[in-house]
């Protein structure tokens, strides 16, 4: 609950930009005050409109499913090493087999479960709604950044970034 905590005390931060050189020149400008440490990229999206009207969404989004094959992934390594350190491979070929073949399958299903739930609880990445939403504001060849800062923080960005770009946010939580 601890991580839920702390992402609740962010709000979103969305700025539109005419241009991909108009962001970079906006980042830079911050970098260049000393802002780094105001700006936590961990917590942003990134969604472009190209000529043609197709856009593109980089989110750092870890879905629930993606946390179910992860932990699955990594449960079954760790299973299957258990049993071996556990010394399946001193057993007769066939108990053996068993042995490690029941390692993978409980390895993999306790981590499919604990990924799952790491991923639901932990609520990384943007709301999909709140992407398709700023999807269809941008017109062709803008771009569009989505921060979460810390509330203290936001006047500040809000009026570099705003010097720079348009701010349609801070956006719905």
């Amino acid at each position: 609950m601890f991580i839920r905590e702390t992402l609740r005390r962010r709000t979103t931060l969305v700025a539109v930009f005419k241009t991909q050189r108009a962001l970079v020149e906006a980042l830079d400008h911050l970098l260049v005050l000393g802002l780094d440490d105001v700006l936590d990229i961990g917590y942003a999206a990134l969604i472009t409109r190209d000529e043609q009207g197709a856009t593109t969404t980089v989110n750092n989004n870890v879905t629930p499913r993606e946390g179910l094959f992860s932990g699955a992934a990594l449960g079954l390594t760790i299973g299957g090493l258990i049993m071996l350190l556990l010394g399946a491979g001193d057993l007769p070929k066939a108990a053996a087999a068993l042995s490690v073949v029941a390692g993978l399958l409980i390895g993999g299903g306790i981590g499919a479960a604990l990924g799952r739930l790491a991923a639901h609880l932990a609520g990384f990445g943007y709301e999909p709604g709140l992407l398709r939403d700023v999807e269809q504001q941008l017109r062709p060849g803008q771009v569009a950044v989505l921060l979460r800062v810390r509330p203290p923080n936001a006047p500040l960005l809000r009026r570099e970034l705003g010097a720079r770009g348009t701010i349609i946010g801070p956006a719905g939580e």
